[in-house]
């Protein structure tokens, strides 16, 4: 521990180290959206985290392995299991040992945490109580997982109270960030709006696993907006500087300028009675009435005349008369 105080550098290339082990051991994550059956099996997902989140933690665990140096020859994000060296600490033992099921259950956690809070590193509280959160309660995706523990007075304003109906949504995801899984009992203890309202309503309390699940179905919302808003940027830079269209927009473009396939009489010229063709100009061989003998002589231009070829050939030339006879 001394070490890693010292350096915080190390301490944070190994801590990635721990958490790609973790994303190794836990399978592989599903991001296949086709049809809208599998669509809802996917969002409902990961305790209703969704894939999309988990692919985000593992794109930033490659970036942040790239910036600290923990990565391979080939690349890839190195791993490790203890941060300690067994030849340091001889006395040391396992602490845990994790299932597959469990690498996937802390991946998960970690992967909400961690994209949670770079949204609200990245956006303002205003945006978020008076934009984010509120279009997110009125999505049709948010409306498919549905929150069972939900309090009956949840996100209910006060009667003196003029701010947005997602206060208690808003309250619970500053407090987690602040407070963490581990600390939620002393969360439960703040002074947030949803705090005050469990001390008088005995009906109904809330758990670590209870507000995970509206915690997750808030995280994925948000990931989801904040995914649009990216694409959008970069399409708008991209149009400024004159690149290439998106994929999408081009093919967009070209479903609506189809063109009209010519006819096959387009192939072919008409001819008109100015053009039309004169009668067919055909040499004819001298007609004589008797059969006559012609002597043909080929001539090679590389040879000389006594070198040249002679070939005889006879031709029978008919005389074709028409006499009528009376």
């Amino acid at each position: 521990s001394e070490a890693y105080s010292d350096d915080c550098l190390l301490f944070a290339r190994k801590c990635i180290m721990l958490v790609e082990a973790v994303r190794k051991n836990m399978g592989s994550v599903d991001l296949q959206y086709a049809g809208e059956k599998k669509i809802r099996q996917l969002i409902k997902s990961e305790n209703g985290l969704g894939p999309k989140v988990l692919n985000w933690l593992s794109k930033d665990l490659h970036r942040w392995a790239g910036v600290l140096g923990a990565v391979d020859k080939a690349g890839k994000v190195k791993s490790t299991t203890s941060i300690t060296p067994a030849k340091n600490h001889p006395q040391s033992h396992d602490a845990a040992m994790m299932t597959k099921r469990d690498c996937r259950t802390v991946f998960v956690q970690i992967a909400q945490q961690s994209r949670l809070r770079s949204i609200f590193t990245k956006n303002n509280t205003t945006r978020l109580s008076g934009e984010m959160v509120p279009k997110i309660l009125k999505n049709s995706s948010f409306a498919v997982t549905k929150w069972e523990d939900c309090p009956s007075w949840w996100n209910e304003p006060k009667e003196d109270d003029t701010t947005c109906d997602c206060r208690d949504d808003l309250d619970l995801l500053v407090g987690i960030l602040d407070y963490g899984y581990g600390g939620f009992e002393s969360l439960l203890r703040h002074d947030f709006s949803f705090c005050q309202r469990l001390v008088s309503d005995n009906s109904k309390g809330l758990t670590r696993a209870t507000v995970q699940v509206r915690i997750n179905h808030l995280t994925r919302e948000l990931h989801a907006i904040n995914e649009t808003e990216e694409m959008m940027k970069l399409v708008e830079k991209a149009k400024r500087k004159g690149g290439p269209e998106s994929p999408i927009a081009s093919k967009a473009k070209k479903a609506k300028t189809g063109s009209i396939q010519s006819g096959l009489q387009a192939f072919f010229k008409q001819k008109t009675n100015d053009e039309s063709p004169g009668p067919r100009k055909t040499k004819s061989l001298p007609i004589s009435p008797k059969n006559s003998d012609l002597e043909v002589i080929e001539i090679d231009s590389d040879c000389s005349d006594k070198d040249g070829k002679k070939r005889k050939q006879t031709f029978d030339l008919v005389e074709v008369a028409d006499k009528k006879q009376k």
